[in-house]
């Protein structure tokens, strides 16, 4: 892939939108989408991460994700994820749902990294117990 999320975590990220609201049909419906799963991760992952580490990570994924949706750049700032919705709107609606999910793939990647594949879906499975696969099992080596 061209920027730093995995096509797993892409595709983690469109259930996580389409479960908030996104159709792809309308930039508006994504761009509430976005801030909607923002919201909900942002909430979750505070208490884990801090309010500045999850900032930062989100700031992080949008300048991964600027070199292919250049639209993002206004995001890939401090405070940026306040303008998430805006930048979404610009864009035609199938564009607008594609940078969105790959800017919470991105993020999500992220994540992943830092607490594990096995509580970041735990953290997911606990926004949209609808929508989150079960936690992978822990092996023993």
């Amino acid at each position: 892939m061209k920027s730093g999320r995995s096509a797993t975590q892409v595709e983690r990220a469109k259930r996580l939108l389409a479960s908030e609201g996104d159709s792809g049909n309308n930039a508006d419906e994504c761009a509430s989408a976005a801030w909607r799963v923002y919201e909900k991760l942002n909430v979750r992952l505070v208490p884990l991460l801090g309010s500045a580490g999850v900032d930062a990570l989100f700031v992080r994924s949008a300048r991964l994700e600027q070199a292919e949706f250049a639209s993002l750049a206004e995001v890939a700032a401090p405070d940026g994820m306040k303008r998430l919705g805006a930048c979404l709107r610009t864009l035609e609606p199938d564009a607008a749902t594609e940078a969105a999910a790959s800017l919470f793939g991105a993020f999500l990647d992220l994540i992943t990294t830092f607490i594990g594949e096995r509580l970041t879906a735990v953290v997911l499975r606990s926004a949209w117990p609808e929508v989150a696969e079960a936690a992978p099992r822990e092996t023993k080596k």
